[in-house]
């Protein structure tokens, strides 16, 4: 007896993983974290971002990744209720943008599309079944439970972003909270109400507020947190 249960497990387990081969792999959840990888706090000049956009082959990547949830025809990218039509950068053309579909979230079902025009750049934050969408001026970092995505930035995007985004997404909707924040920098979730960063000290501010001349250390940042308590988002002020 003992002998054909052990056989039949067997089986079965044979039969699962055959059946697991044949079946497509599961799309990884979208990790902009990197995108953070070159800011302003990490000291001296450069306050560029090494951003995972743009580059060849990530965007077909990406689409495959998702199973079938979005696709590319030309210039045409659909996710759902919501379609994207590229039209080129030229110029000083108020209607031209570019899209390229970055990945999404899986346990939300949140996607994320790379917005590029002429004087601008946005990550926009869609939900294909309900075809509501908001766009962040920052790399989108979603809380660990998912529902909450956030987004920091200094001045040194051509969109000037700077200061702190938090987007609540529920029910197919999403509400923004906009928080000023002195050249933000290295997100990290600590749970779905905490949001730790760093900040720029207020002592590399002149009385008038003009930032200092010269080269920002690393240690001319602070760390700090933003908190959500009775439904609103909170920047504990930096020490000097």
């Amino acid at each position: 007896m003992r002998r054909e249960v052990a056989t039949g497990m067997a089986l079965l387990a044979g039969a699962m993983a055959v059946f697991l081969a044949g079946q497509p792999a599961q799309a990884a959840d979208l990790d902009l974290r990197g995108d953070y990888a070159h800011r302003r706090c990490h000291g001296g000049g450069n306050a560029g971002e090494g951003l995972s956009v743009g580059q060849p082959g990530h965007e077909a990547r990406a689409i495959a990744a998702s199973q079938g949830r979005v696709k590319r025809s030309g210039a045409l990218l659909t996710l759902g209720k919501v379609r994207l039509k590229t039209k080129m950068v030229d110029g000083a053309d108020e209607d031209g943008a570019e899209y390229e579909y970055l990945g999404g979230w899986t346990r939300t079902g949140v996607e994320v599309v790379f917005v590029m025009r002429y004087e601008d750049m946005a990550w926009r934050l869609i939900d294909p079944r309900s075809g509501q969408s908001v766009e962040m001026g920052g790399p989108p970092l979603p809380s660990p439970g998912g529902a909450v995505i956030a987004a920091v930035g200094d001045d040194s995007l051509i969109n000037e972003f700077n200061g702190v985004e938090i987007v609540e997404h529920r029910d197919g909707k999403f509400e923004t909270h906009a928080i000023d924040a002195d050249y933000a920098c290295d997100p990290v979730w600590l749970g779905e109400d905490v949001l730790q960063l760093k900040v720029l000290s207020p002592k590399y501010r002149d009385k008038n507020g003009e930032l200092l001349a010269g080269s920002l250390p690393p240690s001319a940042w602070r760390t700090t947190q933003v908190t959500r308590r009775n439904g609103e988002w909170r920047l504990a002020p930096p020490k000097p």
